[in-house]
């Protein structure tokens, strides 16, 4: 199976930094247009089969690769962005502000923290990592893709590596970048990490300190 795993398109609450976990945010103009270069880079490629995450933001990237191959979109809450509980809406000056012990336990020990309310990355990539063998039995030999988000797919490329959540930070997945893992002769593989090679020059999202 290759398993083209994507990240959703941009929203406002990406463009403007706020903390952006289960809370429901649609796709802004810019990420509906991400979205749109995405799915004409994918329209040749003989795709059986489009996932998604329950949230609005990776249903609407996914709809538009969808549609370009006659499918509809399969919905796995396995894929859905982790839960950041309090921090959820917040700003991340204001997340250092409020949280400094939460974030002082987020940067030296990742994997073990759970967020106030939320989930821990080792929750999240439990899920994920069942949604992923869900999709790998009933996709053996195709090709699939499957739009996530961003701490979700961090967390299955730091189990496929092996480097583990604690170097989570050792990946930068961009809105709509292409993840592919690969899947044959019993063994798992990572052969792409963040291509955005098929998205036009657009102005960037700013920098936050948001992991």
């Amino acid at each position: 199976m290759n398993l083209i795993l994507i990240r959703h398109g941009e929203t406002d609450w990406n463009r403007i930094g706020r903390c952006q976990g289960v809370a429901d945010i649609v796709l802004n103009e810019n990420g509906k247009k991400q979205a749109r270069e995405l799915a004409e880079s994918l329209k040749n490629h003989d795709i059986t089969a489009v996932y998604s995450s329950n949230l609005k933001r990776a249903h609407e990237t996914a709809k538009e690769i969808a549609k370009h191959h006659n499918l509809s979109v399969r919905v796995d809450p396995g894929l859905q962005e982790m839960n950041q509980g309090d921090l959820e809406g917040l700003t991340f000056p204001a997340i250092r502000e409020r949280y400094v012990e939460v974030l002082k336990n987020w940067r030296e020990s990742p994997e073990t923290l759970r967020l106030p309310n939320g989930e821990s990355l080792i929750e999240v990539q439990q899920r994920a990592w069942e949604a992923f063998e869900k999709v790998h039995k009933l996709h053996l030999g195709e090709t699939v893709v499957a739009v996530s988000h961003n701490l979700t797919i961090i967390t299955l490329l730091c189990k496929i590596t092996g480097v583990g959540l604690k170097g989570f930070r050792d990946f930068d997945i961009h809105a709509t970048s292409k993840n592919v893992i690969v899947s044959e002769d019993g063994l798992v593989r990572v052969d792409v990490i963040n291509d955005i090679s098929h998205l036009s020059p657009m102005e960037s999202v700013p920098s936050f300190e948001s992991r």
